[in-house]
């Protein structure tokens, strides 16, 4: 951001002509379409307003408008008790009795974006629209749409309807100021502008993007004269003078902006913005070393706020985009800072900004983020950093000890308790990790992922299973797989822990077969799968998948060094070798099993290698 870009922001915040606020509620359907009919009046009130209409309607013969009344009535009832369908089927019939009905086209229209159908939905309030094409709340609906698709050339003459019917809403006006000058109809954008002045008199906004509009135009002479009235209308407003001599500068006439400049610094020497402006200035006029000299100033003077001190780093670095040299002298800078007592942490966060810009080893980055908690111990992206750095270090204290912070500060983020539950149970502290992983489920916000959500039931699961859990552990699976069904981790344990107890074998092996089609050289997946076709006494396949996991042409040594061999592995190969009349290599297997020492294979190892036979 341009030092001048920041100085506009300072003077005020900017002119925002993006925003149409809309009145009605069903017009936040690109957000939430089932608010569509949670209508601010009362299920009395809009029964009383759809009579209302009713009555106000006529060109049917007595009898049809009776009947149309009837159903209208009884469509809205259903449509207020949420009953959609029905009132569907009945706003349907009352078209069939008037086609040209635009209350019931406009609700059915509502009922279409609710179910999603937007071109149908948008067709049907268009309809509405242009039978009734005086009601506002038909038109900014239809506004509404069309600004949601972005559709320019369709929402101007939608809003220029409704700002001719509601005159005094500035809000239309501000709306089609914007997409008048996105479509290059500038003197309708100013038009427009001159008539929020009339509504709520002169303002600085207004000027300012009048003057912007005309120097666009080359009619630099009504821009000027939109700066200088606006200087007249408020003469002790310092910040405002400035804000016009920045737009002086922008176009070019620096010894116009300094004058201005100088006249506010008769006023006010020690106003902020006007610094700004001269740093500006000096840059724009060549003035280098002046610039660097005020910059410097500001940036280490012990009473220039935060917030200043940020701008000033951020020009630093700005340069530093431009010209690498400048590395040193911000680096510098930062060393000076941050010597100082730190009231908060934005200098270290923009020093971390800047280590991952250059690239510096990953141990500076997490040193300037531990100092970061030192100012602000619940700073979520110094939390969220040291968590992915110690989980990818495996170091479980780091992660109990940042899952334990970001608990303790943001109770509601459930990946805390999802790291923290994880970090428990390798410790092999399941309680404390269960009722981590419980609490963290039942504070969870509604904006969470499912697949976090998923993976926090699955880890829960694996737990549930240590602590002999069988009915809490599979049902923990089942909930994750509800919030994601490709959970592969919680599908190969599910798997594997039916498989152990030989119930339900068609459903583990469809489920571990879902894991090897993402993962087809997962070996722990392929044990699973071929496991599973060993308690299907389908020893052939079973072979087939283990000998990927374990090939028995690799040396004793070779199956020794591969890391990846558990024992438990080794004995399943061994297992399946059993059953397909190997005993030789079997043994072999089982050997090499015992000699991993590692603690995965079953008490029965010894007895199999002693009898030279599976036992069960």
């Amino acid at each position: 951001m341009s030092l001048q870009q920041t100085l506009k922001n300072i003077a005020w915040d900017k002119f925002n002509f993006h925003t149409l606020s809309l009145s009605l509620s069903h017009v936040i359907i690109a957000n939430n379409p089932r608010d569509v009919f949670r209508h601010p009046l009362s299920s009395l009130q809009s029964l009383l307003f759809a009579l209302a209409i009713l009555l106000l309607s006529g060109g049917q013969d007595a009898e049809a408008q009776t009947s149309f009344d009837y159903f209208y009535l009884e469509a809205e009832k259903c449509r207020l008790a949420e009953d959609y369908s029905s009132a569907m089927d009945l706003y349907r019939h009352c078209l069939d009795i008037n086609p040209k009905a635009p209350e019931a086209l406009y609700n059915i229209g509502l009922l279409h974006l609710y179910l999603r159908n937007d071109s149908l939905g948008t067709a049907y309030i268009r309809q509405a629209c242009e039978t009734d094409s005086n009601n506002p709340y038909y038109l900014e609906s239809l506004a509404a749409l069309y600004l949601n698709k972005r559709d320019a050339e369709a929402a101007i003459p939608t809003l220029e309807k409704m700002s001719s019917l509601q005159s005094r809403r500035s809000d239309i006006l501000l709306q089609l100021v914007q997409l008048y000058k996105t479509s290059g109809q500038t003197d309708k954008a100013i038009g427009a502008l001159n008539r929020i002045e009339v509504l709520e008199g002169p303002s600085p906004q207004v000027s300012i993007e009048k003057f912007r509009l005309y120097k666009e135009k080359g009619e630099l002479d009504s821009a000027f004269e939109q700066l200088q009235a606006l200087c007249d209308e408020s003469p002790h407003d310092m910040n405002l003078r400035i804000v016009v001599g920045s737009q002086y500068m922008e176009a070019g006439d620096t010894a116009k902006a300094l004058d201005i400049y100088n006249e506010v610094r008769r006023q006010e020497p020690a106003n902020t913005s006007l610094q700004l402006a001269m740093m500006d200035y000096y840059r724009e006029s060549g003035q280098l070393a002046r610039y660097n000299r005020m910059r410097d100033s500001l940036l280490f003077h012990a009473d220039s706020p935060a917030q200043l001190r940020v701008i000033m780093l951020q020009s630093y670095i700005a340069d530093l985009q431009r010209d690498s040299t400048y590395a040193p002298r911000l680096e510098a800078a930062f060393d000076t800072l941050l010597a100082r007592p730190q009231q908060d942490a934005e200098i270290l966060i923009m020093k971390a900004a800047y280590q991952v810009y250059r690239e510096q080893p990953r141990e500076e980055l997490v040193g300037t983020m531990r100092q970061v908690l030192e100012v602000d111990p619940g700073n979520e992206t110094a939390l969220r950093e040291l968590l992915q750095y110690y989980a990818e270090q495996n170091d479980d204290k780091g992660v109990e000890d940042i899952s334990r912070r970001g608990l303790n500060y943001h109770p509601e983020e459930i990946a805390y308790a999802y790291y923290l539950g994880m970090a428990l149970a390798e410790q092999k502290k399941l309680t404390d990790a269960a009722e981590v992983l419980q609490q963290g489920l039942r504070v969870r916000t509604e904006f969470v992922s499912e697949r976090l959500v998923s993976n926090v039931f699955g880890v829960l699961g694996d737990i549930y299973y240590q602590q002999q859990k069988e009915t809490e552990a599979f049902a923990a699976y089942d909930s994750a797989l509800v919030y994601m069904e490709d959970n592969i981790m919680c599908l190969n344990n599910y798997a594997y822990y039916l498989s152990l107890k030989e119930e339900q074998l068609d459903r583990a092996e469809e489920m571990s077969y879902r894991t090897i089609r993402q993962e087809p050289e997962n070996i722990t997946y392929l044990d699973t799968y071929a496991w599973i076709l060993f308690k299907k006494e389908d020893y052939a396949h079973a072979r087939t998948y283990m000998d990927k996991v374990v090939n028995p042409e690799r040396t004793d040594d070779e199956l020794l060094a591969d890391e990846r061999l558990m024992g438990n592995l080794l004995e399943h190969a061994g297992d399946i070798y059993a059953h397909i009349d190997q005993p030789d290599t079997a043994l072999r297997l089982w050997k090499l099993a015992r000699q991993k020492g590692d603690g995965t294979c079953t008490p029965q190892l010894k007895k199999k290698i002693k009898k030279k036979k599976y036992i069960k």
